[in-house]
C-alpha cells in the first residue's frame, strides 16, 4: 500500500484543497504497511503540525486517492 501525506494549516477543510505549494511538507511512503506506522513516522518528522494521510494506487490519477487519517494538533 502506498501513502501520500502533507502538512496542513486547515485540517478541517475537506479534500485536498489545502495542500501546500512547493515540495516542502509532503511525503510519499511506500515502505510502510499500516496507517499507524505512517502516522508515527510523520509525528516525528513534523512535530506540532497537523497533517492528512491518503492511500493511492496511481499517483497521477486523483480518483485513486482515499483519505485515511487526519491528524489534529
Amino acid at each position: 500500500m502506498k501513502f501520500y501525506s502533507y502538512t496542513t494549516e486547515n485540517p478541517w477543510m475537506p479534500g485536498m484543497t489545502d495542500e501546500p505549494d512547493g515540495s516542502g511538507g509532503r511525503s510519499i511512503d511506500s515502505d510502510l504497511k499500516t496507517v499507524r506506522g505512517v502516522v508515527n513516522r510523520l509525528k516525528k518528522a513534523w512535530p506540532g503540525k497537523a497533517f492528512k494521510v491518503y492511500t493511492f494506487t496511481n499517483f497521477y490519477d486523483p480518483k485513486t486517492f482515499r483519505p485515511v487519517h487526519t491528524h489534529w494538533v
